[in-house]
């Protein structure tokens, strides 16, 4: 088997087993592509869950870190601005989109050996 085919099927292998739960019990798992963003659309995972898969990602198939940004793919889960509708309009907090990280962006990372995309 081709060694990019193969990694590309451990990676969906490993997410589908590990992380592909029903969102209630007694419903189907959601149907995975490459393009299945993890961090957007109708399945993100909330972030505490994203940095223990993530974790396990990087550890499981020996992929560098470096200049992988959180925040960029998570970007308002930490934030919380109490009475933020008493803030001056220059100063008040607005949500920021989150940048979707894909399936796929894990599969090239896991072949290349370090994080790609940041």
């Amino acid at each position: 088997m081709n060694n990019s085919v193969d990694i590309e099927k451990q990676v969906m292998d490993w997410y589908q087993k590990n992380w592909n739960k029903p969102v209630f019990p007694f419903f189907r798992r959601p149907v995975l592509t490459m393009e299945t963003s993890l961090s957007t659309g109708e399945y993100p995972w909330a972030n505490v869950d994203a940095q223990e898969i993530l974790e396990s990602f990087f550890s499981e198939f020996r992929v560098e870190k470096r200049g992988f940004s959180f925040i960029k793919y998570w970007p308002n889960e930490e934030t919380f601005m109490p009475l933020n509708f008493l803030r001056p309009k220059n100063e008040k907090w607005h949500r920021t989109e989150p940048v979707p990280l894909t399936l796929k962006m894990l599969v090239e990372s896991a072949k290349a050996g370090h994080w790609l995309y940041d």
